[in-house]
């Protein structure tokens, strides 16, 4: 897309000052809502040499140095800080250092980006994460669902690669029930490859159904292959109660205030721990909501009903 066209490119322009002043940005945000996308748009936009490191098969915080030492095509030795390594790497060095998908690694994270901005002054790091990552001199950036028209552009975009012509009318119905994600219009988009308009939109108008229909994405990022894989990533990472409160905020049709959950579930912390986590979205009004798709998530768990896909739904929330 050009410049003048791509919705990224004022944000694109905003993070690469905010990079050269502060060093140190976290893109944070729900599933698929196109924090990797946006970095990677970034590293492209930076007259830089760029570093790139994908933690999503990063299985313990304590492989998070191993992982970015890999990445820099070198080996963190055995010893009681394989951090040492990585600085050594880059201490001195001049460029933008992008790290992806810390959230199931964050402490892991923080500690080797609190070290290497400390220890590498003329290195920017970029990292995306459903959660803040909690270190000194971090600055975050909400990467917000898509606006509804540019949903409805997306959509048709997306649909029209996939050689389907989607009317306007459908484009706005259909768009109307992914609520500006976009690992939703790119599912729906291929969706649209053998199923008709109407028949995903009534599967995205029944709850769950979406869960079922929204499940033709890349082989790799292996979360991002259906929508249902993208949001339990997110549950995964949540506490019990954290998950029991996503479960009863889905009663909620819309939008909701800190007392009204105070008041009807007593969740004060588990509401704060779940926008910290992006499960839940704070609105400029004040007011909070579960994006549709979470919500949705959210209903199946507290029904303990669904279809297969449901795991002990019962018992874990």
């Amino acid at each position: 897309m050009s410049a003048t066209t791509d919705p990224d490119h004022p944000l694109v322009a905003d993070l690469t000052a905010r990079l050269a002043t502060t060093r140190l940005v976290t893109l944070t945000g729900p599933a698929g809502v196109g924090k990797t996308h946006l970095a990677a748009r970034v590293a492209q936009a930076v007259e830089l040499p760029v570093h790139q490191a994908d933690l999503a098969a990063c299985g313990d915080a304590a492989l998070v140095p191993h992982a970015v030492a890999a990445s820099l095509h070198a080996a963190a030795t055995p010893g009681p800080d394989p951090t040492d390594v990585v600085l050594r790497l880059l201490a001195g060095r001049r460029g933008l250092l992008v790290l992806d998908t810390c959230e199931h690694v964050r402490s892991g994270c923080a500690y080797l980006v609190g070290r290497l901005h400390d220890h590498c002054p003329r290195l920017q790091i970029l990292t995306t994460s459903r959660s803040p990552l909690g270190v000194p001199g971090e600055q975050t950036v909400a990467v917000s669902p898509l606006p509804s028209e540019r949903t409805v552009e997306l959509l048709r975009e997306k649909a029209e690669v996939h050689g389907v012509a989607l009317s306007s009318f459908w484009s706005r119905m259909l768009a109307e029930r992914l609520d500006g994600d976009p690992l939703s219009v790119l599912l729906a988009s291929r969706s649209l490859r053998a199923t008709e308009p109407q028949r995903l939109y009534g599967s995205l108008c029944t709850p769950g159904e979406r869960f079922d229909v929204l499940i033709h994405g890349p082989s790799e990022p292996a979360r991002h292959r259906t929508l249902l894989n993208a949001i339990d990533w997110s549950y995964d990472l949540c506490g019990r109660a954290e998950r029991l409160l996503w479960a009863k905020l889905s009663s909620f049709t819309g939008s909701f205030t800190g007392d009204q959950v105070n008041t009807v579930f007593t969740g004060g912390a588990e509401l704060a721990a779940l926008v910290d986590a992006s499960v839940v979205l704070r609105e400029d009004s004040g007011t909070y909501r579960l994006p549709l798709a979470h919500r949705e998530y959210g209903q199946v768990r507290l029904a303990g009903l669904g279809g297969p896909w449901v795991r002990a739904a019962g018992s874990d929330c």
